[in-house]
């Protein structure tokens, strides 16, 4: 099974190789355009960083149970753009 560590490794690897910017990669996934990602659409992210289909669900909560700031089980800009800030930090 995955550690945190290399699916964290995983998604970063997916928003700086197949996107030009964390605002695109945000854009893609937020398919409603509401201005949030919902665990469904994190799922879709996490799957699209290989991460396997069984652990998405189980990541995609912990990411809104850790990085939703406001409370509304949803990730918004601001709480997508602190995760990838993190995510560019932990380069190792």
């Amino acid at each position: 099974m995955a550690g945190k560590k290399e699916i964290l490794k995983k998604i970063r690897i997916l928003i700086t190789q197949k996107y030009s910017s964390p605002e695109e990669a945000f854009a893609f996934f937020d398919k409603k355009s509401e201005g949030s990602l919902g665990r469904e659409e994190l799922k879709e992210l996490i799957r699209d960083a290989k991460v396997s289909r069984f652990l998405s669900g189980i990541v995609a909560d912990k990411m809104i149970d850790g990085l939703d700031t406001d409370g509304d089980a949803r990730l918004n800009w601001k709480e997508f753009k602190q995760a990838v800030n993190d995510l560019m930090k932990d380069v190792a």
